[in-house]
């Protein structure tokens, strides 16, 4: 039976090309469509990541929404290139997933003391498969 959800260690910028294997799928893991919600927001990952993406010549952003634990609704302004682009803000990893469905990828900037809780918590949500 295949795992529903893939465990990736490192950025999603330098896993670009890395594939995934079981007995019932090849195929990749990330592509230049892939989105990801970034947990317990950090401004500066956060923008690299954006920076880079413009650098390769994506037209919208790998990163879908950012969650800011305990927070309520919003927005983050960070650049993509020249412009500045609201980045959503939530205050929970169930609300980020439902509202971004496309969105499979969790980044988990947690403490140590909270990554375990929060990473179980996106293993839970049904549109997350890679952690």
């Amino acid at each position: 039976r295949r795992p529903r959800v893939r465990l990736v260690f490192g950025s999603l910028a330098s896993h670009r090309f890395v594939m995934r294997h079981d007995a019932d799928h090849l195929g990749q893991i990330f592509s230049k469509d892939t989105q990801a919600i970034f947990y317990n927001y950090k401004p500066g990952p956060v923008q690299r990541m954006l920076d880079f993406d413009y650098l390769c010549g994506r037209s919208t952003p790998s990163v879908a929404a950012v969650i800011k634990p305990g927070s309520g609704e919003g927005f983050e302004k960070l650049f993509f290139g020249k412009n500045e682009v609201p980045i959503a803000s939530h205050g929970s990893i169930k609300a980020a997933a439902a509202s971004h469905p496309r969105a499979d990828v969790f980044i988990n900037f947690a403490s140590f003391r909270s990554a375990y809780q929060s990473t179980m918590e996106a293993i839970q949500q049904p549109t997350i498969h890679v952690v």
